[in-house]
C-alpha cells in the first residue's frame, strides 16, 4: 500500500480527533502558571474530553501525572488542573498514577489520589530542587545572573550531576549541561560552554 493512499485516512482521522489532539497538545506544551489560562485549558478538557464522554476524569488525571516529568517546570499548573478535575468530578481513586505526582498532589492539597499508596516523600530523591536558591532553579528559569553567582563560588564542580525522580528516566544522572538543554536554558548553556 502506498503512502499516498494512507494519507487521506490519516487526514480524516486527524480531523475527526482534532479537539482531542488540541487538548493534549495544550497539556504537553503547557507554559503558564496563570490561573485564567489554566482555567481555559481546563474548560477544553471538560468540554472536549470529559463531558463528551471520550475520556474518564481518572484517565485524564493519570495522563497529566505522566506528563509532568517531561515538563516539570510547570508542576504546580498540572497539579492545579488535576485538582479541578478531582473536585468537579468527585474522583475517588486514580490507579496507575505517577508516584511523584501523587506525592506532590498530596503535599499541595492533602488528598490521596490512590488510598492504597503511602505518600512518603522521603522515598524519592531531590523533589525540592526547584525550590529556593539553587543552581537548578537558576537553570529552570534561565536566570543567568544567579547561574553565574553559583558557578563563581569556591568549590563549584562543573562536573556535578543531579539524580532526581522529577526527571524522565530518573535512574540517570543529569549534568548541568543536560539540565540546561532539558529546560531550554540557552543563556546558562552558552555561558557554561564559553566561560567554564
Amino acid at each position: 500500500m502506498s503512502d499516498q493512499s494512507n494519507y487521506p485516512k490519516y487526514s480524516e482521522l486527524r480531523s475527526m480527533y482534532k479537539c482531542d489532539i488540541d487538548v493534549y497538545n495544550a497539556l504537553y506544551q503547557l507554559k503558564t502558571e496563570n490561573e485564567e489560562e489554566l482555567n481555559k485549558i481546563y474548560k477544553m478538557i471538560k468540554t472536549e474530553l470529559i463531558n463528551s464522554k471520550k475520556q474518564l476524569p481518572t484517565i485524564i488525571i493519570k495522563d497529566i501525572s505522566s506528563i509532568i516529568s517531561y515538563n516539570n517546570r510547570y508542576i504546580n499548573s498540572y497539579l492545579y488542573l488535576a485538582n479541578l478535575i478531582y473536585d468537579d468530578y468527585h474522583v475517588k481513586v486514580v490507579n496507575n498514577i505517577d508516584k511523584i505526582f501523587e506525592i506532590m498532589f498530596y503535599e499541595e492539597y492533602g488528598i490521596k489520589l490512590n488510598k492504597y499508596h503511602d505518600c512518603k516523600k522521603n522515598d524519592y530523591q531531590n523533589l525540592d530542587i526547584h525550590v529556593g536558591n539553587t543552581i537548578y532553579r537558576a537553570i529552570l528559569n534561565n536566570d543567568l545572573e544567579r547561574f553565574i553567582t553559583f558557578t563563581g563560588r569556591d568549590g563549584f564542580d562543573k562536573d556535578q550531576v543531579l539524580k532526581s525522580d522529577l526527571y524522565p528516566n530518573s535512574y540517570n544522572d543529569y549534568s548541568l549541561l543536560e539540565l540546561c538543554c532539558y529546560h531550554g536554558a540557552v543563556d546558562c548553556f552558552k555561558f557554561f560552554m564559553n566561560e567554564i
